[in-house]
């Protein structure tokens, strides 16, 4: 049985989000599922697919926006409680 696990990945502003999701789209197997734009131009990407995936997909779009001081954070979930997921509106496999 596989599981899904999350990604998140926060830039300071909507066009490196942008930059951001270039570089996420290289790795293949994970989706980008959800964006919340929150106060002061914080830009939050959720992400799922396999571990592994999620990994290389958070690196990809960290190194998209290098040049620039945009890259917040990101975090990895490995195996989400199924609460969170109802939260987040996903589904487990």
């Amino acid at each position: 049985m596989v599981f899904e696990s999350l990604g998140i990945f926060e830039t300071y502003s909507l066009s490196a989000s942008l930059k951001a999701i270039k570089g996420i789209n290289k790795e293949k197997q994970v989706n980008i599922v959800g964006k919340q734009v929150l106060g002061e131009g914080i830009v939050t990407l959720i992400i799922k697919g396999d571990l592994g995936a999620i990994k290389r997909a958070l690196a990809f779009g960290a190194e998209a926006i290098a040049s620039t001081s945009e890259f917040r954070s990101s975090h990895v979930i490995p195996l989400p409680h199924k609460d969170l997921l109802s939260i987040t509106g996903l589904k487990r496999k």
